[in-house]
């Protein structure tokens, strides 16, 4: 299946106590073809990496209700062994070229997975592309609450100059909601990251609902 679409991510960090498995679920219902997992206090003890693999297997469960791709953040091992479609790394995770390399044994691949990309500046962007990256997620587009000082504003013009560059899908991804959706999509970007701007809502099958159909 193409990386097209509403690119929807589940955190810990922004639900915290919250039942990621039943968010991840109220976002396909509302159409969502992309499902990330995220939790950077995974790694803290044996308990969280455990519940961090009890999550997506959970998640990777609804593949047989609905028809999307799945992606885990930073940890190839989990994505591997619940089945995921990919993981997405960024500058202080695996580098692309050892998630190549991990995921070759004896000259055969062990899985086809998608690598993707967190890129903060145009240099970056086109640097992952060169090294492997299926797709790259570029941001901040705009100020958003989940991404700080390490991810500075980049705007609609250097996204339209990504868009034109690489060859690969790119992500939008940093402060995009409903004023300036029609905005980002008209760059060209094949698909746009939403996190705190779905997941802190009440209707969140709706909301996502109506982000999904703007892609139509």
């Amino acid at each position: 299946m193409k990386l097209r679409g509403l690119y929807t991510i589940v955190d810990r960090g922004v639900s915290p106590g919250g039942d990621l498995v039943r968010l991840a679920r109220d976002y396909l219902q509302g159409g969502a073809r992309i499902i990330q997992l995220r939790d950077k206090s995974r790694l803290e003890s044996s308990e969280t990496r455990a519940a961090f693999r009890e999550t997506a297997k959970g998640i990777a469960a609804w593949k047989q209700e609905f028809d999307f791709l799945f992606i885990v953040n930073d940890d190839l091992e989990t994505a591997l062994e619940v089945g995921a479609d990919g993981v997405h790394v960024g500058k202080d995770d695996c580098s692309i070229e050892e998630c190549r390399r991990r995921l070759v044994r004896r000259g055969e691949v062990l899985s086809p997975l998608l690598v993707g990309y967190s890129a903060h500046s145009i240099e970056e962007a086109v640097e992952a592309e060169r090294r492997g990256a299926d797709y790259v997620a570029f941001g901040a587009i705009f100020p958003s609450p989940t991404k700080g000082p390490g991810h500075p504003i980049q705007g609609i013009e250097k996204l339209r100059e990504v868009v034109g560059t690489l060859r690969v899908p790119v992500v939008a991804i940093g402060g995009i909601g409903r004023d300036n959706i029609k905005d980002v999509l008209a760059t060209g970007v094949a698909s746009v990251a939403m996190i705190s701007s779905l997941a802190k809502l009440k209707d969140r099958v709706g909301e996502t609902r109506f982000f999904t159909g703007c892609f139509k």
